[in-house]
């Protein structure tokens, strides 16, 4: 009977830990994805920056400044957007990823589990009677 209950856990035990190491990599594998976006990012405000000042550079005029201000606002706003969608979906793919893999943890819990045979054995086979006791004299 022990033997039963050390397997079990020790199944349990397997099964969980790598549930875990699976959600692990997901997590591992969405942070690196982040942080790559976030480096790209980075370097995308800093050419931004320096494109808007080589812009400015050569603009007397308040209109030709307004203007090219604008225009840069315009395409800026377009990389952010940009940016924020890739995020977006990262973390979309992640959550699927997570939750398929709850799922296919609570099919295979939900699966019928078989018990032993000695177990079945002991459980469908009748107490021993009792002989009654005797009584004083």
């Amino acid at each position: 009977m022990e033997n039963q209950i050390i397997e079990q856990l020790t199944a349990a035990t397997t099964k969980s830990y790598e549930t875990m190491k699976n959600l692990g990599d997901i997590n591992s594998s969405a942070l690196r994805k982040l942080t790559d976006l976030q480096f790209d990012f980075i370097s995308m405000n800093v050419e931004s920056g320096i494109e808007q000042v080589k812009s400015l550079n050569n603009k007397a005029e308040a209109k030709d400044i307004i203007s090219s201000s604008a225009e840069f606002a315009s395409d800026y706003n377009e990389k952010v957007i940009d940016f924020t969608n890739k995020t977006a979906e990262i973390l979309s793919e992640s959550r699927d990823e997570a939750t398929n893999l709850f799922e296919k943890v609570i099919v295979s819990e939900a699966a019928p589990v078989k018990k032993p045979a000695k177990a079945a054995k002991a459980s469908t086979a009748k107490p021993a009677a009792k002989k009654p006791a005797k009584k004083a004299a």
